[in-house]
């Protein structure tokens, strides 16, 4: 009796650990997927303040550039290189205050800081879903706990994503994956049309469903 009753605790200890691996790995999976969609969110969001910076230093380098040929060339090319109706002390004066103003947003906004940021957190979540996407599948309880710590010190640690753009980068991400499992079987297809095909499916879904929970409710 005493061994059978033993049998019994082993195995339903078994059971429990079974589940509970079982529960880790889960939630291992969960955690590169979303993993996976925070590195698109960030990647989009680096590329954009890194496209803002840029934008500005090239605006600043160019209005300095105006204004040092406006005053070390002749006086005469100096006006030619005024705007028309605008004397030449104006506008190397509004050249002065433009370039100075935008030095001052830049220092302010701090797009290139921002992007850089950006960039670290997109790598550090790629090293992720690199490293633990083969093991989520199948893998020991030591490795998925180590890596489910490890997920919650890195987001802990990461530029949270803004509120606001969340849901509009997670559309993005989705949407990615969407075109990429299409262009595996059919690599030529058009981007652009297949876009537009996921548009028109997942909208017209959604009017149906919309119809639909109308006509229910008016039963």
């Amino acid at each position: 009796m005493l061994v059978l009753r033993n049998r019994a605790s082993d195995g339903l200890t078994c059971s429990v650990n079974k589940m509970a691996d079982k529960n880790a790995i889960e939630a291992l999976q969960r955690a590169t997927r979303v993993a996976d969609q925070s590195c698109t969110a960030y990647s989009a969001l680096r590329d954009r303040f890194g496209a803002w910076s840029m934008a500005l230093d090239l605006t600043i380098l160019l209005i300095s550039a105006w204004l040092v040929a406006m005053v070390f060339v002749q006086p005469a090319i100096a006006v030619e290189l005024s705007p028309r109706g605008v004397s030449k002390d104006i506008w190397l004066g509004l050249l002065s205050i433009g370039a100075f103003s935008l030095s001052l947003i830049q220092l302010q906004v701090d797009w290139k800081g921002r992007a850089h940021t950006y960039q670290q957190a997109a790598a550090a979540l790629s090293a992720f879903v690199k490293e633990y996407r083969p093991l989520s599948s199948e893998a020991e309880s030591t490795v998925v706990e180590q890596a489910l710590l490890r997920y919650q010190l890195l987001t802990d640690t990461l530029e949270p994503i803004p509120e606001s753009q969340f849901l509009k980068l997670k559309k993005r991400h989705k949407l990615k994956v969407e075109v990429s499992r299409h262009l595996d079987a059919h690599p030529g297809t058009n981007l652009w049309l297949v876009k537009l095909v996921l548009w028109w499916r997942d909208n017209r879904a959604t009017l149906r469903l919309h119809a639909s929970d109308q006509n229910k409710d008016s039963h």
